[in-house]
């Protein structure tokens, strides 16, 4: 492993995953470099803007797409970076009944919900020590399952259960899983 320490953030566009990158970079600043995931280049170089000082490194990523997971795992293993916190902000929810809502937003939400989140985590985790975390952005959503929402409350109950495993598991290395349930 290199000495450089880094944060990687996923969906850091926009919304909470652009506010963590903030607070990352204004609490943490022994971390050397910052990796910004998103699928839109311009947020992302907006967000690097607000980030003077730091090394920044913009991935624009669609991290639903397995050949995106491929570019992040050779981009790790030729950097061999030391991943400081890794934040699983990437994901969205869409409202609608059930039998109406169209099939491949469904799966969607399941994919970069779920399968990413679990992607980049195992992705990630082998360049983590102690000291380490892995937030993963959750929601109240977990604990409620609500009509017209639930395919996204479905999504973040996973989210919550895999975080409390991964807390236990990754207790003994000294890496930290919080749930973060906005």
């Amino acid at each position: 492993f290199t000495s450089m320490s880094v944060a990687v953030i996923t969906g850091a566009s926009s919304g909470l995953g652009r506010e963590y990158a903030l607070a990352v970079a204004r609490l943490h600043p022994e971390i050397d470099e910052f990796w910004l995931i998103a699928r839109r280049e311009e947020k992302l170089k907006q967000l690097q803007s607000l980030l003077s000082g730091k090394k920044v490194r913009t991935l624009a990523l669609d991290l639903a797409d397995r050949a995106s997971l491929k570019r992040y795992s050779v981009l790790l293993a030729e950097n061999t970076p030391q991943v400081r916190p890794l934040i699983n902000n990437a994901g969205y929810g869409a409202l609608g009944d059930f039998s109406d809502m169209d099939l491949e937003l469904q799966m969607g939400m399941v994919t970069l919900n779920c399968g990413t989140l679990t992607a980049m985590t195992r992705l990630t985790l082998p360049y983590m020590r102690s000291g380490s975390c892995i937030v993963n952005v959750c929601s109240t959503a977990a604990f409620v399952p609500t009509p017209r929402w639930s395919v996204y409350c479905s999504t973040k109950a996973y989210v919550f259960s895999l975080s409390k495993a991964l807390r236990e598991e990754l207790k003994p290395a000294g890496i930290r899983v919080p749930a973060a349930c906005p």
